[in-house]
C-alpha cells in the first residue's frame, strides 16, 4: 500500500516498526453492583487489574470508585516495533474461547471496549488492520477505542 505526498511522492505507509509503540486492553466496566470479581468468575480469566467500586481512587485520595473495571492487557505496557494486529491477536487468543460468556456479561450490563494506543513519528508509520483481524474483532462485544498519537510534523512537512 503506498501513501502520496502533496508533491507527488509515494512510500510505504507501513513505515518502519521501530518508530511505532503500541498496547491494547480489553476492558469490561460495570455499576456497583456489577463486579469485577464476578467478571473472573464467570470467564475463568484473571485480569491484568480489577478495579471495584468502593475501593480507593488512589492513595493519595479518599475518593472512591463509583464503578468497577476488569481490566486485560495485551503486553505488560507499551511496547515499541509491535502493530497493533499483533497486540489485538493477543487479546482474541484470550478472549475467542469465551465469547458467550462475554456477551451474557454485556447482556447483564456492563460496556466493553477495546482501548488500543498507537504512537510514532510523524509520517513513520500508519496501523493496519486486516479485514479477517476485525471480523474476530467485530465477533465479541465492545467498541474499538483507538488513541493514535505522533509527535508531530516531520521535516518535510
Amino acid at each position: 500500500m503506498a501513501q502520496c505526498k502533496i508533491d507527488g511522492t509515494c512510500g510505504s505507509t507501513r513505515g518502519t516498526l521501530a518508530s511505532v509503540e503500541t498496547t491494547a486492553t480489553f476492558r469490561l466496566f460495570g455499576d456497583a453492583k456489577l463486579t469485577a470479581a464476578a467478571v473472573s468468575r464467570r470467564l475463568g480469566l484473571q485480569p491484568t487489574r480489577a478495579l471495584e467500586a468502593g475501593d480507593r481512587v488512589s492513595r493519595r485520595s479518599n475518593a472512591t470508585r463509583d464503578s468497577s473495571a476488569w481490566l486485560l492487557t495485551s503486553s505488560p505496557g507499551i511496547e515499541t516495533g509491535i502493530e497493533l494486529a499483533e497486540q489485538l491477536h493477543r487479546l482474541l487468543a484470550i478472549l475467542e474461547p469465551v465469547t458467550e460468556p462475554l456477551w451474557d456479561l454485556v447482556r447483564a450490563g456492563y460496556e466493553a471496549n477495546w482501548f488500543c494506543y498507537v504512537a510514532s513519528h510523524a509520517t513513520q508509520h500508519a496501523a493496519e488492520l486486516d479485514r479477517q483481524t476485525m471480523r474476530r474483532v467485530l465477533a465479541l462485544p465492545g467498541d474499538l477505542w483507538l488513541d493514535v498519537c505522533g509527535d508531530g510534523f516531520d521535516e518535510e512537512g
